[in-house]
C-alpha cells in the first residue's frame, strides 16, 4: 500500500541526481522557477488578502497559495520543501548517496532563493502593487512576526508546514487525473497558510517584499534568522512526519510474490 509511493520518490531522487550532473545549469534554473513560482503564489496571497477582515484573511491567503505548487509540478520546477522528501526516500532507499543528497539540498535552496529574490526584485520596480499600497494595514505587521518570533516556535511551525506540504505531493502522487492532483495539493496547502504555519521558500519572497515595503522596520539580521530557522524545521519535519513515518507504514507492505 506504502511500499510503491516510497519506491517512486527514491526513484526520483536518483533521477534528480543525474539531472543536475547532466546540466547544472538547467538544473540551477529549474530551482529557480520553483523559487519564483512559491513567490507568485505568495504575492497573490497577500493580495487578495490585503483589504480582507482580519479574520477572514487566512483562509483566503490559504485558497490562493496553492497556485505555487500546482506551478510547481505542472509547469515544472525544483522545490526545496519538496526536496527534503524524495531525498530522504532516496537516502532510505539506498538510491543517492549522502554526497549527492547535501548537493542537491543546497543548489535547490540557493536556487530557490535567487528565484525568489528575482521574482521580488522585479515586482518592486513594478511599484509592489497591493502589498506595498496599503502595507500599514497588514503586510508589514505580517513580515514583523516573521522576523520577531521565538526561535522555537518558528522551528515547530516551519515542522508542521513541511509535514503538510511533503504530504500534498505525497497524496497527489496517489491520486489519478490531473484535476484531482490538483485539488488535493490546493486543499493541503490550504491548510498550511491558513493555520500560519512557515514555508522557508515562501518567506523568501514574503521576506524580501518586506525589506523593502513603505514604513518596514524589519532588518536582513532578522530575514536571515528567520530563514534558517525555518529552513531547519521544513527538513525536521519532512523527514521525521512524512519520511520517517511512511518509512515504517511501507513495512506493513506484504512482500511480492516471486515465481
Amino acid at each position: 500500500m506504502y511500499a510503491p509511493t516510497v519506491t517512486t520518490f527514491a526513484d526520483r531522487a536518483a533521477a534528480e541526481a543525474a539531472s543536475i550532473r547532466r546540466s547544472p545549469i538547467g538544473f540551477f534554473v529549474g530551482a529557480m522557477l520553483a523559487g519564483a513560482y512559491i513567490g507568485i503564489a505568495m504575492i497573490l496571497a497577500l493580495s487578495t488578502a490585503d483589504a480582507l477582515p482580519a479574520g477572514v484573511r487566512p483562509l483566503v491567503m490559504g485558497a490562493t497559495f496553492g497556485l505555487g505548487l500546482i506551478l510547481t509540478v505542472f509547469a515544472g520546477g525544483e522545490l526545496f520543501t519538496g526536496y527534503v522528501m524524495y531525498l530522504g526516500f532516496g537516502l532510505m532507499r539506498r538510491t543517492v548517496s549522502w554526497a549527492d543528497a547535501t548537493l542537491l539540498m543546497v543548489v535547490v535552496w540557493v536556487g530557490n532563493l535567487v528565484g525568489a529574490l528575482l521574482l521580488s526584485a522585479i515586482y518592486i520596480a513594478g511599484g509592489g502593487g497591493a502589498v506595498f499600497a496599503n502595507a500599514a494595514t497588514m503586510f508589514n505587521a505580517y513580515a514583523a512576526h516573521k522576523v520577531e518570533a521565538d526561535a522555537v516556535a518558528l522551528i515547530a511551525r516551519a515542522a508542521l508546514c513541511n509535514w503538510l506540504v511533503c504530504l500534498a505531493i505525497w497524496t497527489a502522487a496517489r491520486v489519478q487525473g490531473d484535476s484531482a492532483k490538483c485539488i488535493v495539493m490546493a486543499w493541503v496547502l490550504l491548510a498550511f497558510v491558513a493555520a500560519g504555519f512557515e514555508h522557508s521558500v515562501a518567506n523568501m519572497t514574503a521576506l524580501t517584499l518586506g525589506l523593502f515595503a513603505p514604513g518596514e522596520t524589519i532588518t536582513m539580521v532578522g530575514i536571515v534568522r528567520n530563514l534558517a530557522l525555518v529552513t531547519l524545521g521544513n527538513i525536521a519535519g519532512g523527514l521525521l512526519f512524512v519520511v520517517g513515518a511512511y518509512g515504517l507504514a511501507a513495512k506493513t507492505d506484504a512482500e511480492p510474490v516471486r515465481g
